[in-house]
């Protein structure tokens, strides 16, 4: 690693770079070109939409669209790096001074890893800050409320220990987050085995969650097998939650940031939920330098086969397919996950890995035979 240090180390970083920086540009125009029609085409069709409103709602998006983004910019970048340095034939001065492919991989690894833990610690922050004004706005503009953005297929939640479980339906929460509205609660009473049996029901017009860990049902009905209903004004039952984790409960794991995303989890399990998809974005998040690293390793890879030897056009494509096979097995592996299949560690790290010692494996053959 010390070669990174040294000037020639130091002028391939950079390169590296600018590749990423062209990569990059060429992506954010896209993104602001093909997102612009698009909101212009659905928010345009149901309110009176301007260009400039239409611009302002794209730019909340495109941090986030960026890092998504991202695996293919990197490796994008790595390429146009290293083929601009083939194209001035200083690819082939290098080489022929002795200098081995290991010190071309080195820089473009570091250059891309770095960039992963930018985007991993501020990039993604930023990205889910502004992509949450985002759905404000858009909301707003569509005459909704934040309640009305949280709540379009209601809201579901869980709550129980070891001698009963309740399910909880509400048509929608308070801004507040710490009242539901139209509430219907399902008590099951735990059995030995762990098997469930159904107590009864309770309807309420309200449902409000108090710090002493209570929830106060309004205007209620109880509903128990065999039995006629029951109408009660007010009724305190337990609960598990906390009312500073209930409004986080309906958030989806795109508008977390990763320094939110541990404390979120920690909260989910609480509250009895399976945090599946949270533990899955926050490992890719922790898994994203690796990933990027790997994907500028496979980039560089099929980039250093010298001009005047011809069919580097095919090796690019190569390199290009590459990176799709990894990526969508990466994409393939989170489907595996989020249907717990396989855990969310190995399903965020395993396609890191492999396509970085894919890369690795692939340069040694080509390098060392």
């Amino acid at each position: 690693m010390g070669f990174l240090f040294t000037g020639l180390g130091r002028y391939l970083f950079l390169s590296t770079l600018t590749g990423f920086g062209i990569a990059i540009s060429a992506v954010a125009a896209s993104i602001l070109l093909v997102d612009v029609v698009e909101q212009l085409r659905t928010v345009g069709s149901r309110v009176d939409l301007s260009l400039w409103q239409a611009l302002g709602l794209t730019a909340l998006k495109t941090p986030m669209l960026l890092e998504q983004t991202l695996p293919f910019v990197v490796l994008a970048g790595s390429m146009i790096g290293l083929v601009q340095l083939n194209r001035r034939s200083e690819l082939i001065a290098l080489r022929a001074s002795g200098v081995s492919a290991w010190r071309f991989l080195a820089p473009t690894a570091a250059a891309a890893f770095l960039i992963g833990v930018f985007a991993m610690t501020i990039l993604n922050p930023i990205g889910a800050r502004l992509y949450e004004r985002f759905e404000l706005l858009q909301a707003r503009m569509e005459g909704e409320t934040q309640s009305d953005v949280l709540t379009r297929n209601g809201v579901w939640l869980r709550q129980g220990d070891a001698t009963s479980q309740t399910v909880i339906h509400a048509a929608s929460i308070d801004p507040s987050s710490t009242k539901l509205r139209d509430v219907t609660f399902f008590i099951f009473e735990v059995r030995e085995g762990g098997t469930l049996s159904f107590v009864n029901r309770i309807t309420a017009a309200e449902a409000v969650l108090r710090p002493s860990s209570m929830w106060e049902l309004r205007s209620l009905v109880w509903a128990r097998p065999g039995e006629p209903p029951v109408a009660e004004p007010v009724v305190s039952i337990p609960t598990t939650l906390e009312a500073n984790a209930l409004f986080d409960t309906f958030v989806t794991p795109g508008s977390l940031s990763f320094w939110r995303l541990p404390g979120f989890i920690a909260s989910a399990r609480a509250a009895g939920l399976a945090p599946t998809r949270y533990e899955l974005k926050y490992q890719s998040l922790l898994a994203l330098p690796l990933l990027l690293a790997a994907m500028a390793s496979l980039g560089a890879v099929f980039s250093l086969r010298l001009q005047r030897l011809g069919g580097l056009a095919g090796y690019v494509v190569l390199g290009i397919v590459g990176g799709f096979i990894l990526y969508f097995s990466g994409q393939l592996a989170a489907a595996f996950a989020i249907t717990e299949v396989v855990p969310p560690l190995v399903a965020a790290w395993a396609p890191a890995c492999t396509g970085f010692f894919a890369a690795l494996a692939i340069l040694s053959f080509v390098e060392d035979g």
